[in-house]
């Protein structure tokens, strides 16, 4: 089985860490980016006041008027959009699912939900699938591979993943996988059965000049990403190829893999699907329009999946639907999304997207939405749910 699965790490989920200055392993990871201007969360009302007036007696019927306020301010009045890369708390493969919690990792039946095992890691940043089938797991306190018809994990050193960064699974070879850093646009590869102590070194270092959006991981291996004028592609050891997006088409929130190694789509944040050939004057062969703005979008070997959220209207909230279609864009199976109710002093962005990661199955008809508390499962060719969590 083989897995172009793009695995991304929700930014406002912390924990993060660093290289310590002391270590030389030969190659660096880049210096963390400088998020103090990222867009990626929303700038919400701060619950401050809220709180000290929940400290003050006298105070409540305020501090009341207070919450119900900025709760129909985040429900009726807010609109969410999606991160700048791919969350990564789910994966599926394999018959089997891993799922990401804050210190640990749950590995399950994909189609009962029956736990299999939980290892313990601090601080989990990312999870991915591997070609060969293999579930893998990035955490501060180490990480942790489940292999193919093997249920209990491997353990290899932490990897330095910082927010915005991506997993990848190397095509090629299993035995490896790739981190990419958008802020350096570079392109790091890490051998799972490398000898190291505290962190897992460096195998090889690759540019990928020009990509610090929408890159994602083709079926012959290569790498692609967006950008307002154009779509680049980029082998870890090959030339570099630029293709001009086509007029009418939108710079690409996500580019998901298709079945032919020369041709992806382009899904933009408007909800715009372009089907396009990797060719001279980069072809649209079909397009299609999502129902509503995606925040996560994935494919496999048949079909495309997206979890998109409507704007909120005027005195109702917003809503969130699971829809798998076909390659063609042909809707096969739909499912609706509760949103949890969440304290306006919470963080409430985090907490309201924090069970909407999105995993499909490369091989098997099997589509999940979940997070760390919630999980739901779905066999979208029986259009039936497996089990809910």
């Amino acid at each position: 089985m083989r897995a172009a699965q793009t695995i991304w790490r929700l930014s406002s989920v912390g924990c993060w860490f660093v290289l310590t200055s002391g270590c030389d392993f030969g190659s660096k990871p880049p210096p963390p980016p400088d998020t103090r201007n990222s867009t990626s969360r929303l700038q919400l009302p701060s619950a401050a006041p809220l709180e000290a007036a929940r400290e003050t007696p006298d105070a409540s019927p305020a501090a009341a008027a207070v919450a119900q306020t900025l709760r129909l301010v985040h429900e009726q009045r807010l609109q969410i959009t999606a991160p700048s890369s791919s969350l990564a708390r789910l994966a599926l493969g394999g018959g089997r699912l891993l799922q990401a919690s804050t210190n640990k990792v749950v590995l399950r039946n994909a189609r009962s939900g029956d736990v299999i095992s939980e290892t313990p890691i601090d601080a989990v940043s990312a999870l991915g699938q591997g070609a060969d089938g293999s579930l893998f797991a990035l955490g501060l306190s180490g990480s942790v591979r489940f292999l193919p018809y093997k249920n209990a994990p491997n353990s290899f050193p932490h990897v330095t993943f910082f927010p915005g960064s991506a997993l990848f699974p190397d095509l090629e070879d299993p035995a490896h996988f790739f981190v990419h850093y958008p802020s350096d646009q570079q392109l790091l590869r890490y051998s799972f059965e490398a000898e190291g102590g505290v962190v897992l070194p460096i195998e090889a270092q690759f540019q990928l000049p020009g990509c610090t959006a929408a890159v994602s991981l083709l079926r012959d291996g290569a790498f692609v990403c967006g950008s307002a004028t154009s779509i680049i592609r980029k082998a870890p050891r090959g030339a570099k190829t630029e293709f001009k997006l086509p007029p009418g088409v939108s710079e690409p929130l996500r580019l998901l893999p298709a079945k032919r190694l020369d041709e992806l789509y382009a899904v933009s944040r408007a909800g715009e699907v372009v089907h396009l050939r990797l060719a001279a004057g980069t072809p649209v062969l079909a397009r299609f329009q999502l129902p509503a703005p995606p925040f996560a979008a994935l494919a496999s070997s048949e079909a495309l999946a997206f979890v998109v959220v409507s704007p909120p209207d005027p005195g109702q909230p917003r809503h969130w639907t699971l829809l798998v279609t076909d390659l063609d864009g042909q809707p096969r199976f739909h499912a609706d999304l509760p949103e949890p109710s969440v304290s306006p002093a919470d963080d409430w962005l985090q907490e309201v997207t924090a069970d909407k990661n999105l995993a499909i199955s490369w091989a098997e008809p099997l589509v999940a939405v979940g997070g760390a508390e919630h999980l739901r499962v779905w066999d979208y060719a029986q259009g039936r749910q497996l089990f809910t969590l």
